[in-house]
């Protein structure tokens, strides 16, 4: 079962003192030279910065996260939840003048779904997806219904591949350097070994505040700090409470805010003693100080979270803390339930001790809350001590493995409001991340299908109503989820690029990682950073 610290806050800083005129702003690539086409290395937190500057989706993705139409002038939904029906606006164009039609459109999910597309986890999104054009209408239909579609659409940018030739759309990924024609507020005026230079789109519906942009891809945050410091650039994400206060030392810099999709989970496994029991679990959510959490190790990069929707999904509201946390509560029924406090401070029951080891892989500041959530359950009579693992080893030698007995992670699944990959009883590995090791739960499971298959907007309460269930059927995984930071900077218009192609990774556990969320593309909510 689950519960949740806090969803994910980053900051952009920037020097505001400054008028906008030539923007600079430095992207942490994981891979350079950076690519230009926003499906050719999709998981590089970089790409998926350019991509709503550069282009457009058939839908996007609201201030409340909800998918609205975006290239799209509508969408229909057929009763049972498999068709859907679009149309385009009319009168787009590319940036170089060219029509912008429903051939696009469809090139574009063919050469997602060819052999060989570069983005694995983008071609499943749209595995058995029947895409058809009927005149002025685009007809997508599935073999099940998803309630996840429309979010789907949304993070399928669209590309001028229409008139391509097969040869031509085959050596796109291989080319991905070079600019193609845009939809979004920008095009490409000019790249070099350096930087790529954005100019205002002629041809985007709005002009763009900043008119010309400088986009510096750096290797390392070390890089774009000290290109920061040395006022060569006007902004630099920072992911880390360490990385924001180095750069607020530039005199004149600010933080803006930006809400991401990511979240941490506390992570129970019921296979240990303690731990099997379902209110030792529920003791720890109730216990857990959020917004101590936030307000210490985090300095405020994050908001509390008690449900199993991450709060950046706002449409589905938000649940309430309710009377948490309540330490007091939380003692009173672990005393109730027999776990008695001995002379050395820490709880037992019959010969078995409420004392865990809490793994973490060193991506920070992960170690930093860890500290912090064990302080909290010493307090409650439970000792934990904190182990730190190289965040390469976490997710095979630690999560997968089940070689822990509480585990903190960080994870991104994007505006999806399914998660069911992290909360059904049988979405053990391969098949989901639910790793608790918890009993099968087929009450649980059948809420949790009957939502991921909703064609329309569940009301408020069903997510309250999910954790409620979950919690008094214990099917395992007991998440204070806070989240982890995210990677990506905010130049999204509200930022549909959630992260597909890293959906479910934990952050900081893959051996390409080198901070929380780089492999996972945590979407701002807030309008485009290019109208400040």
């Amino acid at each position: 079962m689950a519960a949740t610290l806090a969803a994910v806050s980053a900051r952009l800083i920037g020097d505001l003192t400054q008028p906008v005129v030539n923007y600079r702003v430095a992207l942490v690539a994981d891979r350079l030279p950076l690519s230009l086409d926003p499906l050719v290395d999709a998981t590089d937190p970089a790409v998926a910065a350019m991509s709503p500057l550069l282009y457009r989706s058939l839908l996007r993705l609201d201030a409340s996260a909800s998918p609205v139409p975006d290239l799209a002038a509508g969408m229909t939904t057929s009763l049972d939840g498999l068709t859907y029906r679009l149309t385009l606006r009319s009168g787009l164009h590319w940036s170089d003048g060219t029509a912008l039609t429903l051939q696009d459109v469809l090139a574009t999910i063919d050469w997602v779904q060819s052999h060989g597309f570069p983005g694995t986890s983008l071609a499943s999104a749209w595995n058995g997806v029947d895409a058809t054009v009927s005149g002025a209408t685009l007809t997508l239909s599935l073999a099940t219904p998803r309630a996840s579609f429309p979010v789907t659409m949304s993070q399928l940018p669209i590309l001028p591949l229409g008139t391509m030739t097969h040869a031509a759309v085959a050596r796109l990924a291989s080319e991905s350097g070079t600019p193609l024609a845009t939809s979004g507020p920008y095009e490409v005026a000019g790249t070099n070994s350096s930087a790529i230079t954005l100019v205002s789109n002629p041809y985007a519906d709005a002009r763009p505040r900043m008119g010309r942009v400088a986009v510096l891809p750096m290797g390392s945050f070390a890089a774009a700090a000290a290109a920061f410091a040395a006022g060569s650039v006007d902004a630099v994400l920072a992911t880390t409470p360490a990385e924001r206060a180095q750069l607020l030392r530039r005199s004149g810099s600010v933080a803006e805010d930006v809400t991401t999709f990511g979240f941490v989970d506390l992570i129970f496994n019921e296979r240990v003693q303690g731990l099997s029991d379902p209110v030792v679990r529920s003791a720890v959510n109730e216990a857990i100080d959020r917004t101590q959490i936030i307000s210490g190790p985090l300095e405020g990069l994050g908001v509390p979270q008690y449900g199993p929707i991450p709060a950046g999904i706002l449409w589905l509201g938000k649940a309430t803390a309710s009377a948490l946390p309540n330490p007091q509560a939380a003692g009173a029924a672990l005393t109730a339930d027999g776990w008695a406090v001995g002379a050395n401070g820490d709880r037992s029951r019959n010969g078995v001790a409420l004392s865990f080891t809490l793994s973490v892989p060193d991506a920070a500041p992960l170690p930093q809350v860890a500290t912090g959530v064990a302080s909290q359950l010493d307090a409650l009579g439970i000792a934990t001590t904190v182990a730190i693992v190289p965040s390469g080893q976490f997710l095979s030698g630690v999560l997968l493995s089940a070689a822990f007995q509480l585990a903190l992670a960080g994870w991104d699944n994007g505006a999806d409001p399914d998660v069911s990959s992290y909360w059904l009883s049988t979405a053990t590995p391969p098949a989901g991340f639910n790793v608790s090791g918890g009993p099968v739960d087929a009450f649980l499971d059948q809420d949790l299908t009957a939502l991921a298959t909703r064609t329309s907007p569940p009301s408020s309460s069903m997510p309250r109503r999910r954790a409620s269930s979950s919690a008094g059927r214990s099917p395992g995984r007991w998440s204070p989820r806070w989240a982890a930071p995210s990677a990506t900077p905010p130049p999204g218009s509200g930022e549909g690029r959630t992260g597909e192609p890293a959906r479910g990774r934990p952050g900081g556990v893959d051996p390409a990682v080198t901070r929380p969320g780089a492999d996972t593309i945590g979407a701002p909510i807030v309008p485009g950073w290019w109208n400040w």
